[in-house]
C-alpha cells in the first residue's frame, strides 16, 4: 500500500517532443523531486501546481523520484517513470 505516489505512475512521450508536466500536490507538505538522467529538479507543495517543461531529446526510461519519500521508512518509495520512445 502506497501512502504517497505519482499518478499516473508512467508517462509515455515521443522522442523530440516538448513535454510539460503539470503536477498538483495533494498529500504531504513538500515533495522535493528529481528526474534522473534529465537533470531536472523541483518541488511539489500541497495545494500548489508545479510546472516542469523539457525537451524529450533522448530515448529511455527516466525515474521521477521524491526525495522525501525514497523508501518504506518514509512511506515510499514515491517513484514514477517517464518513458521516451
Amino acid at each position: 500500500l502506497e501512502a504517497y505516489r505519482w499518478d499516473p505512475g508512467f508517462i509515455y512521450v515521443n522522442r523530440g517532443e516538448t513535454v510539460q508536466l503539470r503536477i498538483t500536490g495533494i498529500n504531504g507538505q513538500s515533495h522535493p523531486f528529481e528526474i534522473e538522467g534529465l537533470d531536472i529538479r523541483g518541488e511539489v507543495k500541497k495545494g500548489e501546481e508545479t510546472v516542469v517543461t523539457f525537451k524529450a531529446d533522448k530515448k529511455g526510461i527516466f525515474r521521477l523520484i521524491c526525495h522525501a519519500h525514497a523508501d518504506l521508512a518514509s512511506n515510499g518509495p514515491m517513484i514514477g517513470y517517464i518513458v521516451v520512445d
